[in-house]
């Protein structure tokens, strides 16, 4: 089935028409970063909570991301997915999120719904490219979710949420952090608010040394500006506009042969502005539509010339949804998605190649409370696609042109069972598109008629889990596989992209905690595979779509208030991987330990000082030693392979609130 311009632009005009639940039945709209920590708005399309829902999730509010630190939003997930998140080198460089231990493309990333993903990247977000100004909530949804959010989400989901509602009056919080390696670190975020309405508005600015010197540092800056009014008793509407950018020092031109360049960098701007409308139009009855853009602008240093090379990357989106709740017991959500993505990426030899994707599609989600303890969820999902690869000289004639429908579905079963115990388990289907720069590179080649079109990606899963919760004592066991079939890959023979590769992750992961207001502590073990099966017997754990996921990951923090002061500690431990880069094959022996030490003192109510160590397990790396591969091989002193881990820092914060 073709997916035509006209059907575009009706599928927009639908999305005028529908809407999405924005809380519970009789409840006035609120934005999503407002919901409970108890209670997800990213794992259904409802809010839930969260010992109801079979899809698991992890949230992280306000307070735990300011306590965090963290400057981006790679930062923050390393902190809460240890050895799943791999950075390049130190603060800023680019990032692999193997959630779960799937690919980084199988993995979405939006901001109140938008997607945000770089349609002209190899695969992917990079989170350490997106700053945090502006954002008061965090979900990451765990496992494949395609029949909530379509393609590329056969991994997971990180949905971001940004600030909502403000007091009546005028407040706001400043910061500013100074430390070793250069840390430098400022923000201003303000609000005022009135009965029905509040603006709000931010600015961020930080910079950190790299692990090796480097003339400039890495830099970020960020700005935020959010705006909310009620109209009349039942409705909601809200504006946000985000603007990050970054400077990233990348000095590791080559790793073989090694080659050392300081003034090499990269650069990247960010900007997302959207506008959404909640309304409930009777007590079971609730709506939501928004209307967003994205855009990133990447600049990458040309290889062995001067100068840079721009990669372009536009979406905009639609998203309706409507959802209805006849009773306590039973909902049912209609959703409506739209979008149109644009790519523009340097061509061979010269001038500039451009892509277009259009996306439609349809999805219905019901859950049902036949028992007190037991609930069901299902969901299914429609989707057209069309990718086009535009030719240079004429960007109406499409050189290729790709055309897909898809079908996915996914069922949950949740069960309370009494004494704090509750079971879960869902299953279900996925699909991912290729990336549309994959579609541009084989449209090149189509033009010479020796393209090959690509197909989307498949897969199938299953999950489940068990949880345990009593007074401060909470304990949980999950288990999961998820199987890929016609992964596009990289074909050495014709030099383009093909369908064809199969891969299948699995894993099992337990949680143990015990929480108090005075103290608390809480450890996990994962053990993960990720197997090529079509590779020979003996490289399906080392091929390179597989590589760089550790077998076993373990974790311990725990923290100590004692009056206004608060103490933490944090410890990760990577274990040995696959690797595949340079002069380095086969199996990598190294792990990779992690350790932080934090310490609060609240010195009033609207004073804290917070003093933060971290990287305390890491090497210094000099140039000299880089270039001699001293450090290869060494335990903790790298996540990739030729890539220096950050350094030991010390950072001191204060913060005031007004």
């Amino acid at each position: 089935m073709g997916f035509t311009r006209t059907t575009f632009y009706l599928s927009l005009g639908a999305c005028l028409l529908a809407t999405a639940p924005a809380g519970d039945p009789g409840e006035a709209p609120r934005p999503k970063a407002e919901a409970a920590a108890t209670v997800t708005v990213t794992a259904e399309a409802s809010p839930v909570d969260l010992i109801k829902t079979p899809n698991p999730v992890r949230i992280l509010d306000k307070a735990a991301i300011e306590a965090s630190g963290a400057r981006t939003l790679g930062d923050l997930l390393e902190d809460l997915f240890p050895g799943q998140i791999l950075s390049n080198g130190g603060v800023g460089s680019a990032s692999s999120l193997f959630l779960g231990g799937a690919r980084n493309q199988d993995v979405v990333v939006t901001l109140d719904g938008v997607r945000i993903t770089d349609a002209a990247g190899l695969g992917g977000v990079n989170a350490n490219a997106l700053g945090l100004a502006g954002i008061d909530r965090v979900e990451v949804q765990m496992g494949p979710c395609s029949s909530r959010f379509g393609s590329d989400a056969m991994g997971g989901a990180v949905a971001l949420y940004t600030a909502g509602s403000a007091p009546a009056g005028f407040t706001g919080t400043a910061k500013l952090a100074f430390g070793t390696q250069g840390i430098r670190q400022g923000g201003l975020a303000t609000a005022y608010g009135w009965t029905g309405g509040w603006v709000r508005a931010g600015l961020q600015a930080s910079q950190e040394d790299q692990p090796t010197p480097t003339p400039n540092p890495f830099r970020a800056t960020g700005a935020f500006l959010g705006l909310g009014q009620t109209l009349g008793e039942d409705s909601l509407l809200t504006f946000s506009y985000r603007n990050t950018a970054s400077g990233v020092p990348i000095p590791y031109e080559s790793v073989k042969p090694r080659v050392y360049n300081a003034t090499r960098e990269d650069r990247s701007r960010n900007e997302q502005i959207l506008a959404t409308l909640r309304t409930q139009f009777a007590p079971a009855w609730l709506g939501e539509l928004t209307l967003g853009q994205a855009l990133q602008v990447r600049q990458e240093p040309n290889w062995g010339a001067p100068g840079y090379t721009d990669y372009r990357s536009r979406r905009n989106q639609a998203l309706g949804h409507v959802a209805w709740t006849p009773s306590p017991t039973v909902g049912l959500n209609a959703s409506v998605d739209a979008y149109r993505e644009f790519a523009a990426t340097p061509a061979y030899p010269g001038g500039t190649d451009r892509g277009q994707g259009d996306h439609l599609a349809l999805d219905l989600e019901a859950n049902w409370e036949p028992l007190a303890w037991l609930r069901l969820v299902g969901s299914v999902r429609q989707q057209w696609d069309s990718q086009k690869f535009l030719a240079p000289a004429s960007p109406s004639a499409a050189l290729a042109d790709t055309n897909d429908r898809q079908t996915t579905w996914k069922l949950g079963v949740n069960a309370l069972l009494g004494a704090g115990c509750r079971l879960y388990a869902s299953g279900g289907t996925g699909f991912s598109l290729p990336m549309l720069s994959a579609v541009m590179y084989n449209g090149t080649l189509g033009a010479y008629g020796s393209g090959i079109p690509l197909q989307h990606e498949k897969s199938g899963f299953a999950r489940v889990g068990a949880g345990w919760e009593q007074g401060p004592w909470s304990a949980k066991l999950e288990a999961s596989r998820t199987q890929f079939s016609h992964l596009v890959y990289f074909d050495l023979n014709s030099y383009q992209y093909a369908n064809g590769s199969e891969m299948r992750l699995q894993g099992v992961e337990g949680n143990v905690a015990y929480k108090t207001a005075a103290w608390g502590a809480e450890g996990f073990w994962r053990n993960q595979e990720a197997r090529k099966l079509d590779a020979p017997a003996g490289q399906q754990l080392s091929a390179g779509a597989v590589i760089r996921r550790p077998f076993n990951l373990f974790g311990l923090k725990g923290w100590r208030v004692m009056g206004a002061t608060r103490l933490e500690a944090r410890w990760s431990y990577s274990g040995p991987r696959y690797e595949n880069f340079g002069d380095h094959l086969g199996a990598a022996k190294t792990h990779f330990n992690d350790l932080a030490l934090g310490a609060t003192w609240s010195a009033s109510p609207h004073l804290a000082l917070s003093l933060r160590a971290e990287h305390l397990l890491q090497p210094r790396t000099s140039v000299g030693e880089w270039l001699a591969g001293s450090r290869d091989g060494q335990n903790d002193a790298a996540q990739i392979y030729g890539f220096p881990a950050q350094p030991p820092t010390v950072t001191l914060e204060l913060r005031y609130r007004f």
